[in-house]
């Protein structure tokens, strides 16, 4: 949808540079401000809001389950507002909207005493577990959703030809601060208190960003007087040419009924059920396998630099070999990672650990950005990305409470960790038939 104000502040086309390395710039700050909504920026503060609100764990894994799962059903519609409004409408829209969140969440456990006196209530546990639902509901589709996938589709439609390049730049700035935002909103925690954390996270988030997002946010080159990759669009760089005649621009009813599609869809949400499950009992995990907390957090920061190294890599090569390739190399990644879990300690295993989460980072940032514009083009891109983050969301939420189940049952995480490797085994073998579609818009 094409802005009459796109020329405020300035006209893109009138920066003495390509107004898309912006967007990149402005993509990559996106996804970081959505990371107080992520599990990974989640997980610091679920000791805290255990005993705020006085729910056991497993009750904590269920609320956010519920909500996760409640924010996946609603992202195919925002998918397509989207299409229909743009970057420019709906990215502040979502940031304003989070900071909003954040400061509810900081105040939870007074809203819950205040409702439980004002209806008389003996026990705030039900209002509690109702309050902390609805404000997942809120953050995850806000953040983890929302946001999300703004961010990555604007970056997405100002490159074409060198889209997994620009895609794997972009990453070597996210990769790292997502593997490090828990160590980094532990340390907040620890400074200011969890309450103190969420007020500070809801201010820049909701306040400096959604304004950034308003002012220099744009949806598309063309509405710009621009075009895709900008000077880079007639170089190659050992690239093979697009054939004439374009890409043809795939529906999402369409997108759906190829097997692609779902061998893509659910390797990527493999991974959103492993990561979240994993990051959101972190602190769990470390301590059972006899590691500080700290330490323990410290691997997702190693793995961010294994990622760091293999994205722009890996971005290179998504603009010349199938995708099916990166599909495999990511179920191979999570495969490392959890068989490395499953024994966790200070030798051999924590480095299985690092060198899976790496791979599997590093890949999944590729895919999760380039894979639907190339196979299916960018006009119905809103509603593919965002039926296909439900998918991602949905499995998200899915993995704390699953793994949270195995824990209060078996005593050990094994189990859930077994399951997601014969999974991802069962995948990598899937993918080997998912060949790409061979014309891409040129």
């Amino acid at each position: 949808m094409k802005h009459d104000c796109d020329h405020i502040p300035l006209a893109p086309r009138r920066y003495p540079f390509f107004y898309g390395w912006f967007i990149v710039a402005l993509s990559a700050f996106g996804f970081l401000m959505s990371t107080p909504g992520q599990t990974y920026g989640v997980s610091p503060f679920t000791d805290a809001l255990i005993e705020a609100l006085g729910l056991t764990r497993v009750q904590l894994s269920l609320a956010y389950m519920i909500g996760t799962i409640g924010s996946a059903l609603c992202l195919t519609y925002a998918g397509r507002a989207y299409d229909r409004f743009g970057a420019r409408v709906v990215g502040p829209a979502a940031s304003l909207l989070l900071g909003v969140v954040l400061l509810f969440l900081s105040q939870c456990d007074r809203m819950v005493d205040r409702v439980t006196a004002t209806l008389g209530l003996a026990s705030g546990h039900v209002v509690g577990f109702v309050t902390i639902l609805l404000l997942f509901f809120a953050l995850r589709f806000s953040g983890q959703g929302v946001l999300t996938m703004v961010s990555n589709n604007m970056r997405v439609k100002w490159f074409d030809r060198h889209r997994g390049f620009v895609t794997g730049l972009s990453g070597m700035v996210i990769a790292p601060a997502f593997s490090a935002t828990p160590a980094v909103f532990h340390a907040l925690v620890e400074a200011v208190g969890w309450r103190g954390a969420w007020i500070r996270l809801a201010l820049l988030v909701g306040g400096l960003f959604t304004v950034i997002a308003a002012l220099f946010f744009r949806d598309n080159p063309e509405d710009c007087g621009l075009r895709p990759d900008g000077p880079l669009a007639d170089k190659s760089w050992g690239r093979p040419k697009p054939p004439a005649g374009g890409q043809r621009q795939y529906t999402l009813a369409e997108a759906r009924r190829t097997y692609r599609f779902w061998v893509f869809a659910l390797g990527i949400a493999l991974f959103g059920f492993y990561v979240t499950g994993m990051s959101f009992h972190a602190a769990s995990i470390f301590e059972s396998a006899g590691m500080e907390r700290n330490r323990g957090y410290m691997i997702f920061l190693y793995a961010s630099i294994v990622s760091v190294a293999l994205r722009p890599i890996v971005g290179w090569l998504s603009d010349r070999i199938p995708l099916k390739f990166l599909m495999m190399a990511l179920m191979v990644g999570i495969c490392m990672s959890t068989l490395g879990l499953r024994i966790l300690a200070e030798g051999l295993s924590m480095w299985m650990v690092i060198a899976g989460n790496g791979i599997a980072g590093a890949t999944l940032g590729t895919l999760g950005s380039i894979t639907w514009p190339n196979f299916f083009g960018r006009e119905h891109l809103g509603a593919i990305s965002g039926f296909n983050m439900s998918i991602t969301v949905f499995a998200s939420a899915i993995g704390p409470w699953l793994f949270s189940q195995c824990l209060a049952h078996t005593d050990t995480y094994s189990l859930a960790l077994l399951g997601t490797t014969a999974l991802a085994a069962a995948l990598l073998l899937l993918a080997t038939r998912a060949d790409d579609f061979t014309a891409r818009s040129s």
